[in-house]
């Protein structure tokens, strides 16, 4: 079994927003379990786990990175999605996840290994 974590990155007034679950008085990224002997792909571990929370309509979502986060001394691999409408995507993730500005995620943002990125171009 692996973890996998994701989120989905919107922009609101020249500000990245990032979707996020909140744990305790900080904040993490949404993981999901990946297990290899099922034949999971880490990309179907995430969306299903998404899909878990609530009835979201992935048309929108358009898979924009893949890179690294640090987590307890352990790497995951990170994807970002880029969305348009936070509102939407958190109802119907039964607000289980919710977007806050990049601002106030300093400590987790910290913990993304940039050397790593994989850009998805169009």
């Amino acid at each position: 079994m692996s973890l996998i974590a994701a989120t989905a990155i919107a922009v609101k007034e020249d500000m990245p927003y990032f979707l996020v679950e909140k744990d305790g008085e900080t904040y993490r990224f949404f993981t999901a379990k990946m297990h290899r002997h099922n034949h999971d792909t880490s990309l179907g571990a995430v969306l299903r786990e998404f899909k878990n929370l609530g009835p979201i309509d992935f048309d929108q979502w358009r898979l924009g990175e893949l890179t690294t986060i640090n987590d307890n001394d352990t790497l995951m691999s990170l994807y970002a999605f880029n969305v348009l409408d936070m509102a939407i995507i958190e109802k119907s993730l039964n607000n289980k996840l919710m977007f806050v500005p990049a601002s106030r995620l300093h400590g987790l943002l910290e913990r993304v290994q940039t050397r790593a990125f994989v850009r998805f171009e169009e």
